[in-house]
């Protein structure tokens, strides 16, 4: 079984899957991951909405995951998938063969609103996914996306400072019906061109 949190910034993904942890009793088959490029907390899956967080192994790749599971292991977590690397075909493979429980979390998308690096991968091989929303940071209604407040000098910014989380009318307020269009209709266009 894979079930994959996801979301926007500050919806509470990683709050839910250390709730499902705390769940567990018997934790030494239980194996907790997270990209080794996040460098918050570094050996901890943390929450804000939890004191202490969980001991995670630093990892680059889905493959290195295999050499940390045996045959007592028979759950894993991995938080921030967003940002792993690899062939997620590794964690259906460990469900399937290993009858493993895996939790992801993961942000599905970007601050420009597109899909997540390899999430839709993610996704795709999910059992179950749970999108949590956020409060949005204007007002206070269910937010779906992540904004981010200044310019970014990568695509990919690790971390949470500048980010806020907005429902659809807000995230509109904010960029604008033109900017919205050059994001999400016309940059795609042209990134489909450049495909073919």
């Amino acid at each position: 079984m894979i079930k994959t949190f996801t979301g926007p910034m500050h919806s509470g993904k990683t709050a839910a899957m250390i709730a499902t942890y705390n769940k567990i009793w018997n934790k030494e088959h239980v194996k907790c991951f997270k990209p080794n490029c996040d460098t918050r907390d570094i050996g901890m899956i943390k929450s804000k909405d939890y004191g202490e967080g969980v001991a995670s192994i630093g990892i680059d790749t889905f493959e290195e995951i295999l050499t940390y599971v045996d045959e007592n292991v028979t759950t894993i977590f991995v938080d921030e998938a967003q940002l792993m690397k690899g062939n997620v075909s590794v964690l259906s493979y460990l469900s399937i063969v290993n009858d493993m429980d895996i939790y992801v979390g993961g942000l599905n998308q970007t601050s420009e609103q597109e899909p997540f690096l390899i999430m839709p991968q993610i996704l795709a091989i999910s059992d179950e996914v749970e999108v949590i929303k956020a409060s949005c940071y204007d007002c206070g209604r269910e937010a779906p996306y992540t904004y981010f407040e200044g310019e970014k000098t990568d695509a990919v910014l690790v971390g949470d400072e500048g980010y806020v989380p907005l429902c659809g009318r807000c995230l509109l307020k904010r960029r604008g019906s033109k900017e919205m269009k050059k994001l999400l209709v016309l940059k795609r266009k042209e990134d489909k061109e450049k495909s073919v």
